[in-house]
């Protein structure tokens, strides 16, 4: 179903897509729908609870250093091993 404005609405930007506004904002030289902060901030809090869900617990976040407080399981979901050679 099409999303319609309600009557004296404001009609919503149509995105092409994130990937094809990502590519129309590297060639124009402008900014995204989704601006790098607000898009860090939602796939943070995604996978956050995807791995609360797969631990089965409360975890407690430090959102400046982007780890778990005293969970060192918690933080081994954070990220996966590199295939070789490629490294961070």
């Amino acid at each position: 179903m099409l999303y319609e404005p309600p009557a004296g609405g404001v009609e919503p930007y149509r995105s092409p897509g994130h990937e094809q506004d990502f590519i129309d904002c590297v060639r124009k030289r402008k900014d995204p729908i989704l601006c790098i902060d607000a898009g860090h901030a939602v796939c943070t809090l995604c996978i956050l609870g995807n791995i609360a869900y797969v631990l089965g617990r409360k975890l407690r976040w430090d959102p400046k250093a982007e780890r778990f407080l005293d969970d060192a399981e918690a933080n081994a979901m954070l990220s996966r091993p590199n295939r070789a050679p490629w490294r961070i």
